[in-house]
């Protein structure tokens, strides 16, 4: 892996689009590239944009004081830029990054208010992504990869825990660092979420056993209410049989004697319609009133005409008395002469007898017979005192006595029509008073059945009302006593009839188990509710506190790898480190001595405090133990000793000699374990002409297997670059790139 190119846009003093390319070197290594230009021009910009690029996060570090810093701030000629861009190409074709891309494009970007991104091949990543992947290739923005200004003093003063993070990455074990630094973060992480869980599970746990015994007893109890169920369903159930059968029985009974009674108002229906008949007819007392009428009304008539039958015969028999005082006998002359006056007329009677052949002589015989018998009678009148009969009355009296005779006659008859109409009426009466009578003692007793069977009918009324009641009675305490509605449908569907003596043993039996209930206790719906939460609550903390348990023993043994991976890796990397650090200062400094010596502190082994077991035996003790060393590497220590010198410490090195001794340690690392590329900005500042040309040597004979990109003023440094970049910065305060292979040169000036 090699770095191909870098872009760069709006970072710093690269207002615009800037690119700078680095070729192989054809064969002869990854080569050098030197970067040259006056002071203030921006070349150092260019390591800033690098380091930048990859991660850093330290605004001290790029030479800035907050992040929009690093954003063109504009200039006379040139307004500011909203966003800073740097872009490193990588060539992968080795394979040296784990990943499946022959190119890698890192990029980060930073807006003026703040946003910032990370990409990877133009994917948004995570800066942790990008950290993981370049550890892997060997290199990364704080340490060795990218030494900038002042950072090669800084290899001499820095403090121990410092000096560790850069050996940890030049021994390679950054990667494992890293990883190792997160999987301490997860596991503090872990074990802080184990901490809070236990807290949970010890805040939660009383009210759990507490419920947890409630929920016990609870099923108990629910053993006792299924008894208790079974013993209700067959007391209730029998009791709910005999009553239903009962009313069952009456119900029955009731439904025949309705039927009963209906046939019977259908009879008493239809006598009553024969007796509304009867009544619809003329009524009898009318009828007999009316003779009664009628024969008052002619006897009325009767007795006014008897009244003036009595008035005529009065009156005739008061002229009778006045005949009977006016009567003078006759003379023997009168008499002589009437005798001889009636002979003669018999004589003539005779004659006309005996000459009888027409009618016209009868008549005329009947004629003088008449007179005969006429004028004899009144000889007779006239010879002795006159009877009663014999008195002469005045016609008119005699007539009228006789109309009257004759109406009274008439009268009599129609008296006796009439008595006979009212006998013919009275038998008919007497027979319709017999068939009313019959009617009416059908009625009666018609009547009489019905009452019998109303009585019987409220007797039953009564009685399924008791009963209804005591249905409802026994509905109200079968929804008082039984719970469960699926039991209630099945006692009043499924009940049997049973002994009397069994169902009152049944009772008995609900009391004991009712007071057996009533002494386990009950648990209310929101305790059962609050038991289902915390038990859901509680389940799921235990899950999680034993996946807890399990990862922290599986981070721990992680930890332990990784740590076992860098200390094998940092002791065997080390120990090389060491011997070129010894043959690089020797060369740089032409003799001396120096060497690298691990700095391990002593650790004390903690120990834990044991779990007490609680009363739940759910809960688990927390094992958090770590692995136990006596020793632990904390920094490395550099000792330096320069030809014809007795150093005790670093500090009375000159400056010069700790630039060379940090160039000495920096050439070893390199030498050791190379990084795809590295950036020293004016390492060799400090170094004169030779000590330059010995530098400049050591990474000529490098660059066969690392990349440089060299910030320089240094001749020595630019003759052995394969290419030169030059920076200038015109009147507009942009950095601008102009660039050279020296090779190419070399022939043209051939």
């Amino acid at each position: 892996m090699y770095l191909q190119k870098l872009e760069i846009q709006g970072f710093k003093s690269f207002a615009g689009r800037t690119i700078l390319e680095f070729p192989s070197a054809n064969g002869k290594g990854k080569g050098i590239t030197a970067v040259v230009g006056p002071n203030g021009s921006g070349k150092s910009n260019i390591a800033d944009a690098i380091r930048w690029v990859l991660g850093e996060q330290s605004m001290k570090t790029l030479r800035g004081k907050k992040s929009e810093d690093v954003i063109f701030f504009g200039s006379d000629r040139k307004a500011r830029m909203g966003m800073a861009e740097v872009s490193l190409y990588l060539n992968n074709e080795d394979g040296s990054a784990a990943i499946d891309y022959s190119e890698l494009v890192i990029t980060r970007r930073l807006y003026r208010d703040g946003e910032s991104e990370y990409l990877l091949n133009k994917t948004k990543v995570r800066l942790a992504d990008i950290q993981i992947l370049l550890a892997k290739a060997n290199f990364g923005q704080r340490t060795y990869s990218v030494i900038g200004q002042g950072m090669v003093d800084h290899f001499l003063v820095a403090s121990q825990a410092e000096r560790k993070e850069f050996f940890d990455e030049a021994a390679g074990v950054k990667e494992y660092q890293i990883k190792k630094d997160q999987t301490i973060s997860r596991l503090e992480k872990t074990e802080d979420n184990l901490k809070q869980t236990e807290i949970t599970l010890g805040e939660l746990g009383p009210r759990y056993r507490s419920l947890g015994r409630m929920v016990k007893r609870l099923e108990k109890r629910e053993e006792v209410e299924q008894e208790l169920h079974g013993l209700q369903k067959q007391y209730y159930g029998a009791l709910y049989f005999e009553i239903s059968h009962q009313w069952k029985n009456y119900h029955e009974q009731f439904l025949t004697l309705n039927k009963k009674i209906e046939i019977e108002q259908k009879e008493i229906a239809a006598i009553q319609r024969q007796l509304d008949s009867l009544e619809q007819e003329e009524s009898g007392q009318e009828i007999f009133a009316a003779l009664q009428k009628k024969f008052s009304a002619t006897l009325d008539k009767k007795n006014a005409l008897r009244e003036k039958q009595l008035s005529l015969q009065h009156k005739i028999n008061v002229a009778k008395q006045e005949a009977k005082r006016e009567f003078i006998p006759i003379s023997a002359t009168e008499m002589a002469r009437e005798i001889e006056a009636l002979l003669d007329l018999h004589s003539q009677l005779l004659d006309h007898l005996d000459q009888i052949t027409e009618l016209s002589h009868l008549g005329h015989a009947k004629e003088k017979t008449t007179t005969v018998i006429d004028r004899l009678k009144k000889l007779l009148k006239k010879v002795k005192q006159p009877n009663e009969e014999e008195i002469e009355i005045d016609d008119e009296l005699i007539k009228t006595l006789e109309l009257v005779n004759s109406e009274i006659d008439a009268i009599e008859k129609e008296l006796q029509t009439v008595q006979t109409e009212i006998t013919d009426h009275n038998k008919s009466q007497e027979q319709k008073k017999g068939k009313f009578f019959e009617l009416q003692r059908q009625f009666s007793g018609k009547q009489t059945e019905i009452n019998t069977i109303s009585i019987e009918l409220n007797d039953i009324k009564v009685e399924l009302a008791k009963l209804e009641t005591r249905k409802e009675d026994l509905e109200n305490e079968i929804e008082r006593e039984v719970a469960v509605e699926e039991l209630r449908t099945e006692i009043r569907n499924q009940g049997t009839e049973l002994p009397k003596s069994e169902v009152a043993e049944n009772y008995e039996k609900i009391q004991r188990v009712k007071h057996q209930l009533e002494l386990i206790g009950g648990l209310d719906e929101e305790s059962l509710k609050e038991y289902e939460e915390i038990k859901e609550r509680f389940e799921f903390l235990q899950t999680q506190y034993d996946d807890l348990i399990k990862a922290i023993d599986s981070l721990r043994k992680v930890i332990k790898e990784l740590d076992e991976d860098i200390h094998k890796r940092f002791d065997l990397t080390f120990k090389n480190i060491n011997e070129k650090f010894g043959e690089y200062f020797t060369i740089l400094f032409a003799g001396g001595r120096a060497s690298l010596e691990k700095i391990m502190f002593e650790v004390k082994p903690k120990d834990d405090d044991d779990e007490q077991e609680t009363e739940n035996e759910q809960e688990v003790k927390i094992n958090n133990k770590k692995t136990n060393v006596e020793y632990e590497y904390g920094g490395v220590d550099i000792k330096a000793c320069p030809p014809g010198k007795k150093i005790a410490s670093l500090n009375t090195l000159s400056g010069g000699e700790r630039a060379m001794t940090s160039i000495a340690l920096i050439c070893a690392i390199i030498a050791c374990n190379p990084s795809p590329f590295v950036v020293l900005d004016e390492v060799d500042a400090a170094l004169d002409e030779a000590n330059s040309e010995r530098l400049a040597a050591i990474l000529e004979k490098l660059a066969a297997q690392t990349q440089f990109i060299v910030v320089t003023h240094n001749r020595a440094s630019m003759r052995r670059a394969d290419v030169l970049y030059g920076v200038t910065m015109g009147d507009d305060g942009i950095s601008k790139l102009l660039s050279v292979k020296l090779e190419e040169g070399e022939q043209w000036a051939k």
